[in-house]
């Protein structure tokens, strides 16, 4: 089975829109949630964040604004576990 490369790849392929919210399958976990938009929005800043290797950042980021919307950390691990995306391990 071929895999996206990447937190934002995987975002897009497996976050589709169901009548205005998203249903997101968890990369570490193979479960479903069904996200809001402002969720998947979180999730997707998330996602450039850990292919952008800035990801400690954004989690200070989150703190400062007040945290996580609920549910949402253990998603944003989840996609911390695809790494950086296509170019990770290039040479």
């Amino acid at each position: 089975m071929h895999l996206p490369h990447g937190p934002r790849a995987w975002m897009e392929a497996h976050c589709p829109s169901l009548d205005g919210q998203f249903l997101f399958l968890d990369p570490l976990w193979w479960d479903t949630h069904l996200l809001s938009g402002g969720a998947v929005e979180v999730l997707l800043e998330a996602a450039a964040a850990i292919e952008e290797s800035r990801f400690d950042e954004f989690l200070g980021e989150i703190r400062a604004a007040g945290g996580w919307p609920p549910g949402l950390e253990r998603l944003a691990h989840s996609l911390s576990s695809l790494g950086g995306g296509q170019d990770e391990g290039a040479v």
